[in-house]
């Protein structure tokens, strides 16, 4: 059975993207839907362009935060999320599971799909 490498390729993503999503929202993996938006509201008022008249990159970061939270409360996904881990020097590595061979894949899908 021919490997399809384009499936391996978005569970990768899928990966990346909730790490720097925790990242953003400095929150743990596995935050609970309360902890998720508390730290949704801290992050939210700290980078409002309202709050931070003078940072013309926080509307930015506002928009990522937004994005970080959809992600990890509801699994939609944002491409401006994805853009922004490709600027992040090591933002990838994934110490839990190694996505270097397709075993590593598996034992990932497990524990998303069936805790």
């Amino acid at each position: 059975m021919k490997e399809d490498i384009g499936f391996m390729e978005r569970i990768s993503r899928d990966l990346e993207a909730r790490k720097a999503a925790c990242k953003i929202l400095e929150v743990a993996e596995d935050a609970s839907q309360g902890q998720l938006k508390s730290a949704y509201r801290r992050a939210a008022t700290k980078y409002h362009p309202d709050h931070n008249q003078g940072n013309p990159e926080a509307g930015q970061k506002f928009l990522l935060v937004k994005c970080a939270y959809e992600l990890l409360a509801s699994d939609k996904p944002c491409d401006r999320l994805l853009n922004e881990i490709n600027s992040w020097e090591g933002a990838a590595d994934d110490e839990k599971y190694n996505l270097n061979n397709p075993w590593g894949h598996f034992l990932w899908w497990r524990e998303k799909f069936f805790g």
